[in-house]
Formats: structure tokens, sequence, C-alpha cells
């Protein structure tokens, strides 16, 4: 007789306007019965509707304005990338191993973080590592919150178990062989743990599909692209910058060093004692191979920076540096490396090719203390007295005045002083039963050293004056003249050794040499002798 559908509206007028006895009464009939089951039958569905079934817990957790908070760890939580440290200290320790991971990058990167991390997950010191420091405030406020916090990065789980462990966070995640965490894998991993219910900080386009799975973001450096996303159905998605991207080009500058550029200086040595038998073109060679030297040096500094990360971390001075400090990206140090090394080799080449050789010889043998030597006491500072000898023999070969015995034995024995000061300057600093981090001295040695860099030192300005006295081509005019100047030397070698001792010198004695005002001051006068003299007779045939 009645439609589903107009039931209700019946029912809500018998109800309204007929009293309660009435409905009784009317129960007793056909129709008040089918009305009165009716009416029982509604006002069970009202109280259904009424009250509502409580929603899982999970719904709730989603829809709560305290989200979860996602960190990224390499690019943002540390200004580096561990992975790359980890690949650069294969290359320096194990070479074999360095072939067969780049080989297993190439078909399963997670798995190739796998091995690296067996191999050197111990070397990563997550002490010391370059945090940044309003990630890691972002990352505390959000604790105090009572809100999750979770790590998950491309990292092998190993290395983020490590670096959460020290920063007590209880939720973690890395990449696994076989499921390598980095951008739409990352994001699935989230959608499935969170649904859209997270906030995620991170840095790199790899971000911006975790940036889009997510329901808001924090951007860390990120690329210009990452502020430009949208939603499937074309809403922006809400971005904020929490360090903006900023250029490298001031680290790149400082890795390079410039102020150590004064060491290729070496090179003007035997063309300046012979520059009464120069032509002009062969000063052009000379600032054009300077050039070269600057370039090959810096090129071979950004790769030792990269190659000693975790010792340079462990030292007081060498931590600030802009490479292991997060400041310059690997790959951009690298880069820049191939890039100056090649340049610094091709026009060396093309200048003349036994300079040419003999820079790649330079290169050769730093390649070999960066990876080994310098790890190795004695040979190391030999190793470093050969690459300032190097120098000076590539600008004499370059003007065609080949050096002599003498002249080779006192710039190598005063080089040789050189690179002892700055390891007992690092030893002085040690307490007792201390080493040098990556290096093969001990507390111990600091005697040794100072009594043997100190006696060093004194024998190259006795091979000075045999230079002088003896070269089978006459060069200094006047005895006196070498005599002075030697002098002068000797009270450069004195001073340096004394205000080592006293702990007044840098770990750089080049810098010391360029930036102090008495050594400023002997170096300058030695050169304004000898140049007087070596000069004469360019000014006698003039006048």
């Amino acid at each position: 007789m009645f439609s589903s559908a107009g039931s209700p509206i019946l029912l809500i007028v018998f109800k309204g306007f007929l009293p309660i006895t009435r409905q009784t009464a009317l129960a007793d009939s056909s129709l008040g019965k089918m009305l009165f089951h009716m009416t029982r039958v509604q006002d069970r569905m009202a109280t259904a509707v009424a009250t509502p079934k409580a929603a899982p817990r999970a719904h709730l957790d989603r829809t709560s304005p305290l989200l979860p908070l996602v960190f990224d760890l390499d690019g943002t939580l540390v200004r580096s990338d561990l992975t790359l440290e980890m690949l650069a200290l294969c290359l320096r320790w194990r070479p074999a191993l360095f072939v067969f991971v780049i080989y297993k990058f190439c078909f399963d990167k997670a798995a190739a973080k796998h091995v690296l991390a067996g191999a050197f997950a111990d070397e990563i010191d997550v002490t010391r590592l370059p945090y940044e420091p309003a990630v890691v405030d972002l990352m505390r406020a959000a604790a105090a919150e009572a809100r999750e916090v979770s790590m998950v990065s491309g990292s092998d789980h190993a290395i983020v178990q490590r670096v959460a462990a020290h920063l007590k966070v209880s939720a973690f995640k890395g990449s696994e062989p076989g499921a390598n965490l980095t951008g739409h894998r990352k994001a699935a991993y989230l959608r499935e743990k969170y649904g859209e219910a997270f906030e995620y900080v991170g840095n790199s386009a790899a971000d911006c599909a975790v940036w889009r799975a997510g329901r808001r973001g924090y951007a860390v450096r990120a690329p210009a692209k990452a502020f430009r996303l949208r939603r499937p159905n074309g809403a922006a998605i809400e971005l904020q910058t929490v360090i903006p991207q900023s250029r490298q080009i001031h680290p790149l500058i400082r890795s390079l060093r410039p102020h150590q550029w004064a060491k290729n200086l070496l090179i003007f040595v035997v063309p300046a004692l012979q520059i009464a038998n120069l032509m002009a073109l062969d000063a052009l060679l000379l600032v054009l191979a300077f050039i070269c030297f600057c370039a090959l040096t810096s090129g071979s500094y950004l790769l030792n920076d990269v190659l000693d990360i975790p010792d340079d971390r462990r030292h007081a001075q060498k931590s600030a540096r802009s490479i292991p400090s997060g400041q310059l990206g690997i790959p951009v140090a690298l880069a820049a490396s191939a890039l100056l090394i090649a340049l610094a080799l091709f026009f060396s080449f093309r200048l003349n090719p036994v300079f040419g050789a003999l820079a790649l010889l330079y290169l050769g043998v730093t390649l070999v203390y960066s990876l080994r030597l310098k790890r190795v006491a004695v040979f190391d500072v030999f190793t470093l007295a050969s690459l300032y000898s190097i120098r000076v023999i590539a600008g004499a070969y370059l003007v065609s005045f080949p050096p002599t015995g003498w002249l080779m034995t006192f710039t190598g024995a005063f080089f040789l002083s050189l690179a002892i000061g700055k390891r007992y300057v690092e030893v002085k600093r040690l307490v007792s039963n201390q080493a040098i981090s990556g290096r093969g001295y001990l507390a111990a040695d600091e005697a040794p050293l100072l009594i043997t860099g100190a006696a060093i030192g004194t024998i190259s300005v006795l091979a000075l004056l045999m230079y002088g006295f003896s070269a089978p081509v006459t060069v200094f005019q006047s005895e006196m003249v070498l005599l002075c100047g030697a002098a002068l030397l000797m009270a450069w070698v004195f001073r340096f050794w004394l205000l080592a001792g006293r702990g007044e010198i840098s770990d750089d004695p080049v810098e010391y040499a360029v930036t102090d005002q008495t050594s400023l001051m002997l170096l300058g006068l030695i050169s304004m002798i000898f140049a007087f003299d070596l000069t004469g007779p360019m000014w006698q045939s003039l006048f």
C-alpha cells in the first residue's frame, strides 16, 4: 500500500497529529500495527544516525594538525652526501672494490650502497658530520610538539641507523638491496605508511615526487622547479623555504687555495738565476707555465680534500675547509678538479713536451701522496719536498737551463725542512699518547722532528753557498752578495723553527712565509740582494 519513499513523510504526519493514546488504540487494528511497527524502525534509524561509530585511530592521526615530520639525510639534515664520501674512501683504500662498486651502481644502486656501507660505515664519524643547524632546530621543534619525527633517506639503512641513533630519532628507514629509497620509491613508501598526512623536508629535484605525495613540505637549498610543483588537480604544493639555494662559487674559490700559488713561484728560480741569458719569449712562457701549475695544484687540492674528508673533520683547523664542512658539494669539487687538471696538462704539453711530462709527474706524485704516502711517516715529508723540487726542475727545462746538483740539494733540503716543520706543528698540538689523524706521527715524535727539521734547514743554507761558489757557470758576481743572502736566509730558517717551537706557526709554513711581516721583510731583502747581483751585467750593458 505504501511506497518506501512515502512512508517517512506519512510517519511524520501520523506522529505529529495523533496523541499517544490514539497511537496505542490504533495498534489493535491492522493499519495501526503496521504504522506502529514502522514508527519503531524509524526511531532506531534516527538513533543510529545521531550516534555514529568511532572512527579508526589511523584516520584520526591523518586528520590531526600535528602531522608526522619526515627528514631526508643527504643534503638536507647533513650538508654532504654520505654515499659519495664512502665512494671516495673506497677509491683511496680499496681501488679494486671501487671498480666493482661502480659496476654495481649501473644495475642496482641500493646493492652498491650496501657494499660501501659494509666496508666503510665505521669510517663515517656521525658525531662530526656537518649537520645543518636550521634543520636540526626544525626537528627538535617537531619533537617538542610531540609530533612523530622520522628519517627516510636514500643512503644505506646502516648509515641512516647510525645517524638516527646519534640524533635519538626512533623512526628511520634507508635503502636496502633491491629498494633504492629515492624519488618515487620514497614517495610510495611514505604514502603506504602515512597516506598523505605527513610533512617532508628535502633538498633536491628527486624529492619533488615526495613533496607531491605529502601534505606540506620544507625546502633546503631546493631547485627553483620545486616551488612550481602542482598536484594532479592543479593546486599548488605548500613548500616553505628553510634554507635558500646558494651558489658554491665562494667555497670553491677558497678550496682552490690561491695563497698556495706562491709555491709555484719556484718555477722562476732557475730562470731568475739565468736572467741575463733569457729572451722576451721566455718570460711569456714562464708566465703561462705558472698559470698551468696554479691550475694543476688547485685541481689536486680539490681531489685531495675529497679523499681526505674523514681525517680533515677530526682536525681542528682543516675541519673548517669547504669540502669537509659541507659548504662545497663533492660533485662540484670533482668536476672542477677534473676540468682544471685537464686544462693544465693540455696547455703544459703545448708549451713544452718536457714541461708537460714534469707536470704529469707532479700530478702522479700528488695522487700517490694523497692515496697512500701521506699516512706513512718520513715518506710523506720527502714526497712533499719532491713536489717542490719538481717545480724548480720544470721551470729550468722550460728555458733550457737544467739545474745543477748543488741547486737541487739546496731546494730539496730547504723544502724538506719546511715539510718537517708542517708535521712538527701538528705533532706539537697533540697531548700525550695521541696521534695525528690520517698521518703516521705520534706525540712522542715532537723532539726528533724539531731537531731534524732545524738541522736540514741549516744544511740547505750550506748547500746554497756551495752552489754559488762551485757552479760551473758563474751565477753570482760577488761572493759578498752570496754570503749576505745566505746569512739572511739562515736568519729566516732559525726564526721559523724558533716560532714553530713556541707554537706560533699555523699548519702551513707557506702561509707563515707570505703573511708574517718579518718573514716577508727577510725574503724581500734576500730577493733584492740577489736580484741586484744577477741583473748587474744587464745594467752595465745598458749604460
